[in-house]
């Protein structure tokens, strides 16, 4: 009876690993190149995301707004702008727009610019068109094979949960059933045969870094299947208690101020003084509402605040922040930066980095581990026949 589970796990293990394999690979080496994007990209684009003298005083918020605008035309309207604190940085303005009915990427995602202005002479430092940008077609292939979110975020999902289940056949087929295997199953024969050290990289790594793997499947996951985001909430918050829905800000029905860009950043900033980063969406004119997402620390999302304010008089109607949610909400809010490991810093990336290239060689070695065993065998069928 046990001999023929551990068969049925170890058919499992090999014809998913097999099936899923290819998919596994992209996946995770995709990851892998993305760890360490914003170094790169920062280092890449340093002249046009810095200002080498800033002023003394800097251009009202609107005013930029209308010079960013103005580059672009008003066929393609500005939706975000990011204004940092730091004084040498420029300052953001981001334009885009997706078509929720069409599959692939390069025609969902219809536009998406990005322009960098000194915010101290409203110089225009560079245009990016952020749709075809490196990392960006990095990212969206890793979210969704460079299909429409609906469609291609599943069939990620759905890879990540095969590969689990192999992660978790392959401890169970791997177990050491006598202890002379022990240590021979944590250690690499570096000095064995070729087939012998590409089976010790397979398994060794893949034992060794089993925790690390979860880790980086399960937050994965969180994006691909609501069920899963309100699993892991359950289980973080010990709770089936759903997060209270915030009240719908009721706002004035005034027109909106004329500088409301420059008055809810000014707000904004009031309240959260050292915040690294503020972003501000355009105006919602059917709400009379704008909208800032106040990032506090560099590197890190889940420190953040959501608030709301009102058009016609700049007052703040709501503000969400991470000291107010509950354990469910945090874990769930710093789900992307533990994924990429920049919760724990730059150690925290390497080893997301490293977990990422394991990921990436296990389908690679296990294919290798089966394509030689094939050969053996068809090599002993011959033999047998002659």
């Amino acid at each position: 009876m046990y001999s023929r589970i551990i068969n049925i796990i170890t058919k499992t293990h090999q014809w998913l690993g097999l099936g899923s394999g290819l998919l596994v690979f992209l996946i995770s080496i995709s990851g892998v190149i993305y760890t360490f994007k914003d170094e790169i990209f920062y280092a890449a684009h340093a002249e046009s995301m810095h200002v080498k003298e800033p002023g003394n005083e800097r251009l009202p918020l609107d005013s930029l707004w209308n010079i960013a605008q103005a580059e672009l035309g008003t066929e393609y309207p500005i939706t975000t702008v990011n204004a940092y604190k730091e004084p040498d940085k420029t300052w953001r303005f981001k334009a885009y727009k997706y078509n929720k009915e069409k599959v692939s990427y390069f025609s969902w995602c219809e536009y998406d610019y990005i322009l960098f202005i000194n915010p101290y002479t409203g110089e225009i430092k560079k245009t990016m068109n952020h749709k075809y940008e490196f990392f960006q077609l990095v990212k969206m292939f890793h979210w969704s094979f460079l299909l429409r979110t609906e469609i291609g975020q599943p069939i990620v999902g759905w890879t990540v949960f095969l590969f689990v289940i192999c992660l978790i056949t392959g401890i169970i087929w791997w177990w050491p059933r006598r202890n002379k295997f022990t240590k021979r199953s944590f250690t690499i024969r570096w000095r064995g045969v070729s087939m012998d050290i590409n089976r010790d990289l397979h398994v060794v790594t893949g034992i060794y870094s089993i925790p690390l793997l979860l880790v980086l499947a399960f937050t994965g996951m969180v994006w691909s299947f609501k069920w899963f985001m309100a699993l892991v909430y359950v289980v973080a918050n010990l709770s089936t208690q759903p997060p209270a829905t915030p009240t719908p800000p009721e706002s004035a029905t005034n027109k909106p101020l004329k500088t409301i860009y420059e008055t809810v950043y000014q707000n904004s900033r009031a309240h959260h003084p050292e915040a690294y980063d503020i972003a501000l969406y355009a105006l919602e004119e059917d709400k009379n509402t704008v909208d800032a997402y106040v990032k506090n620390k560099a590197g890190v999302y889940y420190d953040a605040s959501l608030e709301t304010y009102d058009a016609s008089t700049g007052k703040r109607l709501t503000d969400r922040s991470f000291e107010n949610m509950n354990r469910g909400e945090k874990l769930i809010a710093m789900n992307y930066d533990i994924h990429t490991g920049a919760v724990l810093g730059i150690w925290g990336k390497i080893l997301a980095f490293i977990g990422g290239l394991i990921a990436a060689g296990l389908p690679l070695t296990g294919f290798i581990i089966w394509w030689l065993r094939q050969k053996e065998k068809n090599k002993f069928l011959k033999q047998m026949e002659i």
